[in-house]
């Protein structure tokens, strides 16, 4: 597991018990969303203590990591503004600052992504997202089923897709988020989707091709940490 990867698993966690209890926070969901959508001084006020909620939460779920006080700042307003602008989505499945601290930590996460990448070239990503051979001896059944299964994964990365297909679809396995694979390419997010969605659909037919069904894919897969 990605340590990007762990630290949102460890958040997810941590996000059941609640979002940061403090004194000036005292609002219920429904107070929260009254407050924000009023003007004046009701509406500062609300703002100035979600943004609080959001920057004290931040520094608890990054503390481990070595995340300065300046990018939580700037991450807290960047939420802040999304949050705001979104609070009329929020459908009260879950309490609202836990709501608006998932905004909060993907931003962060996005964030930190980002910076793996920084200075890193598109071959560099596609070299990090090759899918590495698995042991030839095996110990039953289920793990032979799994290695002739990566094996035509494998061998349809390298024959089926577009050298441009190939380099997307392997730095998405290297965790590269899109818009870092966009820039890398001068293009957009849309045309990166856009080669991912037909790279998938010509991987899918080459596993189909090979005499796997998707309930036999799914059979295989589950429990299997493919990133090893």
């Amino acid at each position: 597991m990605r340590a990007l990867e762990l630290i949102e698993w460890a958040f997810a966690v941590a996000a059941v018990s609640g979002p940061p209890q403090l004194t000036s926070l005292a609002r219920s969901d429904e107070k929260w969303i009254a407050d924000i959508t009023s003007t004046g001084h009701v509406r500062e006020a609300a703002v100035a203590d979600l943004r609080a909620a959001l920057v004290a939460g931040l520094n608890r779920a990054f503390r481990q990591s070595d995340v300065g006080s300046a990018l939580i700042e700037d991450v807290a307003q960047e939420a802040l503004l999304r949050i705001v602008d979104r609070v009329g989505t929020f459908r009260g499945e879950s309490r609202f600052l836990t709501w608006a601290m998932a905004i909060a930590t993907r931003s962060m996460l996005s964030h930190l992504r980002r910076a793996q990448w920084k200075n890193v070239s598109l071959d560099e990503m596609a070299a990090a997202g090759l899918i590495p051979r698995l042991a030839t001896v095996v110990s039953n059944d289920e793990d032979l089923d799994r290695l002739r299964l990566m094996d035509v994964v494998r061998a349809a990365i390298e024959n089926d897709l577009t050298d441009r297909q190939r380099q997307i679809i392997q730095a998405e396995l290297a965790g590269v988020p899109p818009d870092v694979i966009a820039e890398r390419m001068g293009s957009n997010r849309n045309a990166v989707y856009k080669l991912v969605h037909d790279a998938r659909a010509r991987l899918k037919r080459a596993i189909l091709a090979a005499g796997w069904t998707p309930d036999s894919v799914k059979s295989v897969l589950k429990g299997f940490d493919t990133n090893g």
